[in-house]
């Protein structure tokens, strides 16, 4: 009987004594590719690809405003063909280029279709012509006109004489028919003189 004791005592203090078993963790997954590796397979940023579209856009303006056709052609193009998602720089770049080909080939004759006023407008503009821009663009259809275009390059007539609240006026209706015309206004030199003006600051809020 006390053998039996003794062996049931020894029995229980075996299983108040046994250590327990942990639970076996797996290792996390080693990434296989190195960090250069990784950094050599992202794209850029969209950011970065939108500030080299700006960057060119610039180039080109500059080079037109130094009447640098060649250059500035050149500069427009290559924003086209190589940054095809930046469309609201296009439609502008497009039209410079239209600009640059008119100055290396200028008409002879005074335009008359819609476009070729507008065209003309931005040639005169381009060369300080306030009047003579101004005259093509009412006979465009001035300040009533429906035409982005037209609005905005009343816009940057008037700025170019320091009329910051009719520059404004117009650069409002721009933006309200086309709101690209945000953007590209944000890069116009022309409206420098005029950007701390509360009217086109609030003109650049159009919605």
């Amino acid at each position: 009987m006390a053998k039996s004791r003794r062996q049931t005592a020894q029995a229980g203090a075996s299983k108040k004594t046994a250590p327990k078993k942990r639970p076996v963790v797996a290792p996390a997954p080693k990434d296989q590719a190195s960090p250069r590796s990784r950094a050599s397979t992202r794209t850029p940023s969209l950011g970065v690809q939108y500030a080299k579209a700006i960057a060119l856009y610039e180039k080109g303006l500059n080079a037109l405003q130094r009447h640098q056709y060649d250059v500035a052609a050149k500069a427009f193009s290559q924003l086209i063909d190589e940054y095809p998602e930046e469309r609201e720089l296009h439609e502008r770049a497009q039209l410079y280029l239209a600009v640059c080909a008119r100055e290396t080939n200028p008409p002879a004759k005074p335009p008359k279709a819609l476009e070729d006023r507008i065209l003309a407008a931005t040639v005169a503009l381009n060369r300080r012509e306030v009047d003579n821009a101004l005259a093509l663009l009412a006979s465009a259809g001035g300040a009533e006109s429906s035409q982005d275009h037209v609005q905005y390059l009343l816009a940057l007539a008037h700025a170019q004489i320091g009329d910051a609240e009719v520059a404004a006026r117009h650069l409002g209706k721009a933006i309200a028919i086309n709101p690209r015309n945000r953007v590209t206004a944000m890069h116009e030199a022309d409206f420098d003189q005029i950007r701390q003006n509360r009217r086109f600051r609030e003109a650049m809020e159009t919605e």
